[in-house]
């Protein structure tokens, strides 16, 4: 009668070992279901981040054929806090102005007469949009002002060649300007990479160990 007892009450429950087990099993499917929502997150990130860069790309080249030359950022060393990284928005503050219109004193120019942006096209500045459809997500306003973004809520990355008839700004900038992989112009976003944020020189850009993430028109 004993072990009849034992027998049906093992049956109708779980013994210690097997809750471990269950917990165990429980835990592992949570992880691996959170695991793959986060790969799926950061997947149509990437995704939007490409299809913004290529939609960035088409408006520089519509600027390009408008004024006969790619847009220069007027600041090249303005750096703004985004959670606890640091990214450089100069590039993206000008692109903002160069697709959009609005305002255009981001940019480098031999006269700006558009001022600072204000989110809003308006006025004679609807003959300078470059990006006819600019996506809502594809720019938000900054501490620092309205600026380009990716598809990871952070500025797009501008660096544009120094070319020998304009103007130099000093050493800093000489540097930091003429350290581009491309002729025309480098634009990359960071992707999901949040280690390299401050690093931009050509050997990081280069180098698929600190770049690989990135994603970028070289």
């Amino acid at each position: 009668m004993t072990s009849t007892h034992s027998t049906r009450r093992r049956r109708g429950g779980f013994t210690l070992m097997e809750l471990m087990v269950v917990v165990a099993i429980m835990a592992l499917l949570a992880t691996l279901t959170l695991m793959g929502f986060r790969y799926a997150q950061i997947t149509a990130m990437r995704n939007r981040s490409t299809a913004f860069l290529k939609g960035i790309s088409s408006g520089l080249e519509n600027y390009h054929s408008e004024f006969g030359e790619y847009p220069r950022p007027k600041k090249t060393a303005i750096t703004s806090d985004f959670g606890s990284k640091t990214y450089n928005v100069g590039g993206a503050l000008m692109l903002y102005q160069a697709l959009s219109g609005d305002g255009d004193s981001e940019i480098e120019i031999a006269s700006a007469s558009l001022g600072a942006s204000n989110g809003r096209v308006e006025g004679q500045e609807v003959n300078h949009m470059m990006m006819k459809e600019m996506p809502n997500e594809l720019w938000k306003r900054d501490t620092s002002g309205y600026i380009v973004v990716d598809g990871f809520s952070h500025p797009f990355q501008y660096q544009a060649p120094n070319p020998e008839n304009k103007v130099q700004h000093g050493t800093a900038t000489q540097k930091a300007e003429s350290e581009t992989i491309n002729a025309t112009y480098d634009l990359w976003s960071f992707g999901e990479d949040d280690q390299h944020t401050n690093q931009v020189t050509m050997d990081v850009k280069q180098n698929e160990a600190t770049s690989g993430k990135w994603i970028k028109n070289w």
